[in-house]
């Protein structure tokens, strides 16, 4: 039983790790919310078995219990020999079901609820709760640095750090496109430099920070132009934010898009200022096309990037914020030095290498 919180989650990240559960013999029933065309696609492109959880994200939902209900029900009629699980939600149903039903457990910590930087009173609730949860937990593997050095006290019998879930290189075109076309169509002009988010539009990525400090850059760099590209409730009041900044010709919002590495291969800059965050990918695919990096002093995107890769700048402090990209903007030698570093860096969390990890933990552990 393999469960995760959305099917976006699967789809992004699990395939090439179901594989290699398939491969070993196992047969995986995959459990999680809809919430795009994420489903079908892994059910009819991926043949895998999905089953619809209405799952909420935060754990504090009433819909959770009945998903709780649901999934012992389909426990008792499949019975199921190990669980894995993924997210805060998943992660707190799977470890519950397997309490209920005397079930070894793995799970796969993708970035606690708890962290430094949060609400002392939240991170005291959360971690008491992922703490209790511990208890029901065989093998937990973690993705950041900061989580794993809280997990090291708990009563686990197996505790991993493993460099993510896996960026899967392969999955990109490769062919050989037209730039200035790309270019010409977003009415970016040849001088421009462009700065590139990608992320979905909701309040942990910290969208109105960035647009006040892209704001704040653009009066000292005229020729700079900052593409946007996500979804999320939020997109149209940050499409506000950016009008009332009177960034209407500088800012292109994009939307969702499936041409994110042509999209990274025609900028020059890459901008993240989250609040908090796992291991996030869109960094981690920035890297990989040789983008310097700005982005918030959080866990998970200091554990990639350091200062040969970009700048690990305070989410709240836009004057910090606007000299990093300042100093990239002004010399594109240092942009190509720290693009051609983040390259080397990203490798050890290529999907492969990840793979290996995981092979080397489902090999040592006994549940």
């Amino acid at each position: 039983m393999l469960i995760a919180t959305t099917d976006n989650m699967i789809w992004q990240f699990l395939i090439p790790h179901i594989t290699d559960l398939t491969n070993m013999g196992a047969h995986v029933d995959c459990f999680c919310a809809k919430t795009g065309f994420w489903f079908d696609e892994l059910k009819d492109k991926y043949h895998l078995n999905m089953y619809e959880i209405n799952f909420a994200r935060s754990p504090f939902r009433f819909r959770n219990i009945k998903a709780y209900n649901a999934l012992k029900k389909y426990q008792r009629q499949n019975h199921y020999d190990l669980i894995y699980c993924q997210q805060p939600v998943g992660g707190m149903m799977g470890r519950l079901v397997g309490h209920k039903f005397h079930i070894p457990v793995i799970y796969t910590a993708h970035g606690f609820f708890f962290f430094k930087g949060n609400n002392k009173i939240k991170n005291l609730i959360f971690k008491t709760a992922e703490k209790f949860l511990s208890r029901f937990t065989d093998v937990l593997i973690t993705m950041s640095k900061e989580d794993y050095s809280a997990i090291k006290n708990w009563n686990v019998k197996y505790k991993y750090f493993i460099h993510g879930i896996g960026l899967d290189v392969n999955k990109y075109d490769n062919s050989t496109f037209d730039k200035s076309q790309l270019r010409e169509g977003l009415h970016i002009s040849p001088d421009d430099k462009v700065i590139l988010t990608v992320a979905e539009f909701i309040k942990r990525k910290n969208y109105k920070a960035m647009l006040k400090c892209f704001a704040k850059l653009h009066s000292h760099h005229r020729n700079t132009k900052y593409i946007l590209c996500g979804q999320g409730k939020l997109l149209d009041k940050m499409k506000r934010l950016a009008h009332k900044l009177d960034l209407d010709d500088s800012t292109i919002f994009l939307g969702y898009r499936k041409d994110i590495n042509k999209i990274m291969q025609i900028s020059d800059i890459f901008l993240l200022l989250s609040k908090h965050e796992g291991l996030t990918m869109a960094i981690m695919e920035a890297m990989h096309f040789g983008l310097p990096v700005v982005t918030s002093n959080v866990r998970g995107n200091k554990d990639l990037i350091d200062d040969k890769g970009g700048f690990v700048v305070d989410k709240n402090d836009i004057d910090s914020q606007v000299q990093a990209l300042s100093t990239l903007l002004n010399d594109a030698d240092l942009r190509k030095r720290m693009g051609d570093y983040n390259k080397q860096k990203i490798k050890d969390y290529y999907i492969d290498e990840i793979r290996k990890e995981l092979k080397q933990i489902y090999n040592e552990v006994e549940v």
